[in-house]
Formats: structure tokens, sequence, C-alpha cells
């Protein structure tokens, strides 16, 4: 049976994906054992610190899970929270009367809660997602929670998490009795190239999907790394936008038939293999938009594709560029450009060409965009009568004679 893509993609990367499976990494193991240590302190309160997508609730839900076998835990986003509505968050999770009237009334609540756990010596751990995101109003709450004691022991301990700057926020004057309990502080860091790919592979795998290596193959979880530049939230909201944008193919189908409208393409032409001459400068591509240079790209490798997919090397955002429009092949003696049957043709020089030879100074039309030509290798005559021949046996007697020469020239090599 066909897998459903979409449906997994959604369910794999999608709203409410946090309760499909986690993935730990190095930094999440890290952060993991940081608010650990921090908790079992002295001062009994943990910052966790990252930018928006580093995955800082995944680690609080998780740590909230394995704490809730041997303590109370009371979990609150702080996002915008007024002082009632924060109040009202810690009684409903601590068992208390959530009416008990006024914030000054519901504050003495928790306190008498907190306050009576302390004294069985169960103290209560309250994490505050995006602590940073609370009113002023509300901080002060924390601040206040944070200095009640029992015993000489401080009666609650906390975990807060927000962005980097956290630590500067509780090191303002408003936050006074949180600082002086000198908290242990975690910034998280972003997942590396095979983290990432692990981490695709292993959420395509718990959403069901057999073929999560060829859905996500190496290159593919590569450039969403650099997409999302590590960051889980980030990577799950590219990596789904990939498979929509997809039309229903998986990015393996996608990528198959790039490689095979290539090979389509380039059927009759030779796969020679033969590297540039190092002393020449690489082939280079200007691009502009309206008259305006907007970019360029250095041609290294012997195959890049050109189009408006984000997974393209050389990316157009054109209306009348396909999603992959073209290619350049890059051979000793020639850069070659196919079209790979777009939907609006590709323009050299203003005339339309399925294949061509570039040469320095030549003119790509894209719509709007315009792509100039620099650096091109200077072309061999056996290259020029390879592209000009319509007759496919003689282009076929001409690519069998180059490998011929090939082989040639390598066991002359191995005689010397």
């Amino acid at each position: 049976m066909q897998e459903n893509h979409t449906s997994l993609g959604n369910k794999a990367f999608g709203d409410g994906s946090f309760s499909l499976t986690t993935v730990k990494y190095r930094s999440h193991i890290d952060a993991l054992k940081a608010v650990e240590f921090a908790l079992h302190d002295t001062g009994g309160i943990s910052l966790l610190g990252g930018p928006d997508g580093a995955g800082k609730t995944t680690i609080l839900r998780e740590f909230a899970l394995h704490l809730a076998n041997e303590t109370e835990v009371v979990f609150v986003d702080g996002s915008h929270l007024k002082p009632h509505q924060l109040l009202a968050k810690m009684l409903a999770q601590l068992g208390g009367d959530v009416h008990a009237g006024s914030d000054q009334q519901m504050f003495a609540e928790v306190e008498r809660i907190v306050s009576e756990r302390a004294r069985s010596r169960q103290l209560p751990v309250m994490i505050i997602d995006n602590a940073d995101r609370l009113y002023p109003s509300s901080l002060a709450i924390v601040n206040q929670l944070a200095g009640i004691e029992v015993n000489a022991r401080f009666a609650i301990r906390f975990i807060l998490a927000g962005h980097e700057t956290l630590p500067n926020l509780v090191n303002s004057d408003g936050l006074d009795k949180v600082a002086q309990r000198n908290p242990g502080s975690y910034s998280l860091g972003p997942l590396s190239a095979k983290e990432t790919m692990i981490y695709l592979h292993a959420r395509m795998q718990a959403a069901g999907s057999e073929r999560a290596d060829t859905i996500f193959p190496f290159d593919v979880c590569d450039r969403l790394r650099e997409q999302s530049g590590g960051w889980p939230g980030k990577l799950n909201r590219f990596a789904l936008e990939a498979i929509t944008r997809s039309s229903g193919f998986p990015l393996s189908v996608v990528d198959t038939i790039s490689a095979k409208k290539v090979a389509k393409a380039a059927a009759d032409l030779p796969v020679l293999g033969r590297k540039v001459a190092a002393s020449r400068q690489p082939p280079r591509l200007v691009i502009s938009r309206n008259g305006k240079k907007i970019g360029e790209y250095v041609i290294r490798d012997k195959k890049v594709l050109l189009g408006r997919s984000d997974f393209a090397d050389v990316i157009v955002n054109d209306d009348f560029v396909s999603k992959m429009h073209a290619v350049f092949l890059l051979y000793s003696d020639a850069l070659v450009l196919l079209d790979l049957n777009s939907a609006n043709g590709t323009t050299v020089n203003s005339a339309t060409v399925g294949k061509t030879i570039l040469r320095s100074d030549d003119v790509i039309s894209l719509g709007n965009h315009r792509v100039k030509v620099e650096n091109a290798p200077p072309v061999s005559a056996e290259m020029e009568e390879l592209m000009k021949s319509p007759d496919t046996l003689k282009m076929k007697n001409l690519i069998d004679l180059r490998r011929l020469r090939a082989k040639r020239q390598i066991k002359l090599a191995g005689k010397n």
C-alpha cells in the first residue's frame, strides 16, 4: 500500500505532534541533566533558555512526566498571563479553590497549600514555560512565591523557561528573590547534521512511515537543517512545508523525478566525469531581477539544478520558473544547459533552447529574472559537434569514442 505522505507529515510534524515521540539529542540530554541538577541544588531553581523552536517545551513536558512520579508538578504557559490567570492555573493544579476571591486571597491560598506540602517534605515543582512573556505584575507573583520558606527551606522549586535573555531578566530588580536563590542556567543548542537526520526519520517512523529514509534522504535532511538552523520547532515547520510543497509526492520521489528528467535530457550527452582544470576559475552565474543584481552562484559541482523549489541549487522565485526548471552540467570542455521540460521553456540570448552549450556573457531569461554566465570553460570541437548533431547514432558513436580514448589514457598511465 502506498503511503499517504501528506497525512504522515502532518502527524509527524504538524500541530500536536509533540505527543508523538521524543527524539533526544546531545543538547536535549544535557539540558535535562542541568535542570535536574539545579532542582536538587540548595536554591532549587533552574533556568532553561533558547530561541523559539529550540525544543524547550518538549523538554519541559518530558521532565514534568519524570517528576510526576515523585512529587507534585504545576505546569503553566506564562505567555501574557495576568496575575489572576496565573494564580488560577496554579490553584487548579494544586487542588485549591480557584474561586478564592481577590488576587491577594488566591495568593494566600497558594501559599497555604505549598507550605503544607513543604512541611510534609513534598516540595512541589512549578514549571513556567515562556516565563519571560509573563506580565510584570505576574512576574512579581513568581518572585513572591520564590521567597516562601518553611523550616528554613524554600517551599517551591521552579523551572523557568524563556529566551536566552532570561538570566538577564532574573537579575533585574523585580526578581530579587529569584536571583538570591542563585538559579542554575542552561541554554539549548541546535541539532547537528546527524542528529537532524535521526530526528526526521524517527518522527516519520513514529507516525507510521516505513520509508522515512527515502522520504528524507541525507541531502534533503542537510538542506532542511540549513533552513531551520537545526532548531526542532523550525525543523518541524520546514519538513511539513517540504512534504506539502511536493504536491503529494514524497521528497524522494520528487528527487527521483528530477533525476529522471536530468537523465532523460542528458541521454545524448557523454558522461565524462573529468574535472575542470584547477588553474581555471569555475563558472559563475550572476542573477538579476529587473536589471538589479540580487545574487550569484559559483558552479563547482558537475550537476547544478535551477528552479523555483527550495530544493534547487539555484533558486529563482519567479512565476515563469518551474520547480525544477533546468540543469547545468559542467564538463572540462563545456558548460551545458538542459531544460527539464519546464512549463514556460528556457531562453538563452533571446532564443528558446532545449539544450545548449553556454559561453561567457550568455544571458538566460527566466520571467523577470536574468542569469548571466561568467567564466564558462572553453568549448572543444568534439563537444560542439556532439551538441549540434541530431543523429542519435552518430552521437552515440562520439560518446563511445570518448570513452575509448579515456580507457586508453588510463592504460597508458598505468604503464608509466
